[in-house]
């Protein structure tokens, strides 16, 4: 006795009609492995496009982004400088970025500022280059600071 599935998911035997054919037997097309293979390739495919899209700013000196101001304007920027002595207000949220020649005015008002941020230390600011009032200015979202312990004399 054999047992073929139809299209119509119904059962039928062919016991004693030999003269008879079969009907086509339904095809299972995806198995379990290659369902798990096409989501497993898919995810992949997306996680590389992330990576692709979340490319890191170049760190540049302050120097660097006032000479070439015109390509970093209105632009993300990822800039290195020393805080400037007397330049911390009072709540520790503005404060200017210095190269060797050039300085910019850092407003860090909207995010959290590092604990290590003093003046004379050397920081790191990503934000947006916008020309103000007073001058070249960041509107800061990250500013980083060195770890304080890493540049202590050890007895």
């Amino acid at each position: 006795m054999r047992i073929y599935k139809t299209r119509s998911v119904s059962t039928q035997t062919l016991e004693g009609k030999s003269d008879e054919y079969p009907p086509h037997p339904t095809i299972v097309t995806t198995t379990r492995v290659a369902r798990l293979f096409t989501v497993g390739s898919l995810l992949s495919i997306l996680v590389l496009a992330m990576l692709i899209q979340a490319r890191p700013l170049p760190q540049i000196t302050v120097d660097e982004m006032i000479s070439n101001h015109d390509d970093y304007i209105g632009k993300d920027v990822h800039v290195r400088g020393s805080v400037k002595e007397g330049s911390v207000d009072e709540y520790g949220v503005i404060f200017v970025l210095t190269g060797n020649e050039h300085e910019v005015i850092i407003d860090a008002s909207g995010i959290a500022v590092p604990d290590g941020l003093t003046e004379g230390t050397t920081v790191a600011v990503q934000g947006k280059l916008r020309i103000g009032d007073n001058g070249w200015e960041i509107d800061a979202t990250v500013v980083q600071t060195g770890c304080p312990s890493k540049y202590e004399a050890v007895e």
